[in-house]
């Protein structure tokens, strides 16, 4: 071969000479051969139609990669503005369809000598400026610390909704809506946080007048210290009785969420009774958003009660219960905001002392003290949504019903090497579930098994609860809201709900130490608190309830505003104090019945009973409760005399 003094490149190849020789030219055939077979473009075609470079920048929240396949252009492949131009499309609805609510793709090819040079960018949606109203008396900081945004972060439409759900739950805030704009001028996000504020304070005063005890009782509660969501309560009761000493009793409850701007919440109390004193102090970090990743909980308590002993509806024993009490939990969550599966570590410490105070009869009444020290583990899997509505638990406020289900298990063991009085196992199940149907029928049911044994299962209890709700039976929409009041629908305006309930309680191997009760405490109502004792019972309510609406019940609530006005002057300026009084009248059938491990179901031990009432709520009250007076009539043929009517009073939860 011929030495050369030039060197000559093509496609790589390096012939030592100016003029190609035999050799050099078999293989530069051969490279040509090879090149055709890999490269689909004619070597010697229009190079200048390929995809050079593709470049995508402003996307934070999904990776570049995961952007690219959605996208049918590539590089090394021929540039089609079409195509580019449906894949803009596309990767927007991808966007838009995550609830990146204001995305926006816009597209820069860019043609030189050798192909096409694209870049994607992409604005996913700046939060600018966020503005709250409606907060008379709360802080703004105090508002904005619960929204899951903030300044600079891009708006997504998941954690506008829980945020507004976060807000609801808060006591003090009956209604919140968050509003998004775009602001084109800026180019970012504007947002609006609208709350409807609850009346926060609240007091009981009962000087006793006509009681010959001497009893007096002043209370005070606020919910929120101050507007910054804190809350406490005063309460001072005396007692004055013949031949004893006057004997006063006080209660301290405080609650400050957000301790030291984080995410725990503190809870203590305070309360002095004629047993002894009660106290309980909670550190607790929940899950209040679905996208945290963990949540932990410790408490402390030591409580005094009297626990009394019931047979054949009398009271047979009365014991003074002390409950020494340490637990914690941590639980560690895996998924996204609505399918997640947890793991957590738990522990468990509590030391039981009876005291018997006073024995009427002979019962069966045997009360064990115990110490009892377990750790143990839990697992589970939730799939949850969140269902906006109204008056299924509550009056008034809006409310978020959960649907979806929740499975969880815990397994726990005690041993005297940590201070347990003797080695135990702990086992429970848990699951409950919700399901609505066309924003009218509302269905929940939950089943929780609980059972401690040794080389033998010794004491297990089973609880199940169930609720069907038909709602707005005739379809006349929200007759109230804490937001916007009564609406303009005539004189009188009505919401029909049928409501079925159902709830057991069974007992096993605690005969003697634990009880099942049943009456009016419980759900059957007509009958005493306690009337019925046993291990096991049941209990199948059915409600009619007619939510009052309308001019005429808008005028009642008009002149109780005029009213609490008035007394609120001296302490609240330059505001009306809006009670807003909700009102529902109620027609219920209860049936019920309690059993033990010595008798088998019997039909005609059922215990019937039916009667009507009215329930309300001053719904513009911070956690006000629901006051009931019911007349009820037992059907029971044992009762004598029959069809006498017991009437009740009182306040409960939900509705």
């Amino acid at each position: 071969m011929t030495d050369c003094k030039r060197m000559f490149s093509f496609y790589g190849l390096v012939c030592p000479t100016i003029r190609l020789c035999a050799t050099c030219l078999h293989y530069s055939f051969l490279f040509f051969v090879v090149i055709f077979c890999f490269n689909p473009q004619p070597i010697f075609g229009n190079q200048a139609n390929v995809v050079r470079s593709l470049v995508i920048e402003g996307n934070h929240l999904f990776s570049t990669e995961q952007i690219k396949n959605l996208m049918q252009t590539s590089v090394e492949k021929p540039y089609d503005a079409e195509i580019l131009k449906k894949d803009v499309e596309k990767i927007t609805r991808f966007l838009h369809n995550k609830g990146i609510k204001y995305a926006r793709v816009t597209e820069a090819p860019k043609k030189l000598d050798d192909g096409f040079y694209i870049g994607i960018k992409i604005a996913e949606g700046k939060i600018g400026e966020i503005t709250v109203s409606g907060n008379a008396k709360t802080r703004d900081n105090v508002i904005l610390r619960e929204l899951l945004f903030q300044k600079g972060d891009v708006y997504i439409e998941a954690d506008k909704k829980e945020s507004e759900r976060i807000l609801r739950q808060i006591r003090y805030i009956g209604a919140a809506k968050i509003e998004s704009k775009w602001d084109a001028e800026l180019e970012n996000v504007t947002i609006h946080v609208t709350v409807t504020e609850l009346f926060s304070i609240t007091g009981a005063l009962d000087p006793g007048i006509n009681n010959q005890s001497g009893y007096f009782l002043a209370q005070v509660r606020e919910s929120n210290i101050f507007g910054s969501g804190q809350a406490g309560q005063i309460r001072y009761e005396r007692i004055t009785e013949a031949g004893e000493k006057t004997r006063g009793f006080f209660t301290w409850k405080y609650r400050m969420p957000r301790l030291v701007n984080s995410h725990w919440n503190f809870d203590s109390e305070y309360i002095q009774k004629r047993e002894g004193d009660s106290w309980r102090v909670l550190l607790e970090r929940p899950q209040y958003t679905l996208k945290s990743r963990w949540s932990a909980s410790f408490s402390i308590s030591e409580l005094i009660n009297q626990v009394r002993w019931y047979e054949n509806g009398e009271k047979t024993d009365i014991f003074e219960q002390t409950l020494h009490k340490t637990s914690g939990n941590i639980l560690q969550y895996f998924g996204d905001r609505h399918h997640q599966n947890y793991l957590g570590f738990w522990f468990d410490s509590h030391r039981t002392i009876y005291l018997p105070i006073e024995s009427i009869r002979v019962s069966d009444a045997s009360p064990s003290n115990r110490d009892i020290k377990r750790v143990g583990i839990t697992v589970g899997r939730r799939n949850v949504g969140f269902h906006q509505t109204r008056f299924l638990r509550g009056m008034g406020g809006e409310e978020d019903f959960i649907t979806g289900s929740h499975f969880s298990t815990s397994l726990g063991y005690a041993s005297p090497l940590y201070g347990s009085e003797r080695t135990e196992y702990y086992a429970s199940l848990g699951i409950n579930g919700g399901w609505i149907s066309r924003d009218r029928f509302f269905g929940v049911a939950l089943i929780d098994f609980s059972t401690s044994f040794t080389n033998q299962v010794e004491r297990s209890v089973l609880q199940a609860r169930s609720a069907l709700y038909f709602r707005d039976v005739f379809n006349t929409g929200d007759i109230y809201r804490v937001d916007t009041g009564f609406r303009e629908n005539g004189l009188f305006d009505l919401q029909q709900t049928f409501v079925a309930q159902f709830k057991t309680e069974m007992q096993f191997g605690w005969r003697g130490e634990s009880q099942v009760t049943l009456g009016a405490a419980n759900g059957l109502r007509g009958y005493g608190l306690r009337q019925f004792n046993g291990e096991k019972m049941m209990v199948l309510s059915l409600e009619s309830r007619t939510l009052c609406g309308g001019n005429f019940f808008r005028k009642i609530n008009d002149g109780l505003t005029k009213v609490a006005t008035f007394f609120a002057k001296p302490f609240i300026k330059d505001r009306i104090v809006d009670l807003g009084l909700v009102l529902s009248a109620t027609a219920f059938t209860d049936i019920g019945y309690i059993w033990d491990s010595y008798n088998t179901f019997d039909i005609k031990k059922v215990k019937p009973s039916v009667g009507f009432g009215v329930r309300g709520s001053v719904s513009q009250v911070s956690d006000a409760g629901i006051f009931r007076i019911e007349l009820a009539f037992p059907l029971d043929p044992s009762f004598t005399p029959p069809l006498q009517p017991q009437l009740f009073l009182g306040v409960e939860r939900a509705f």
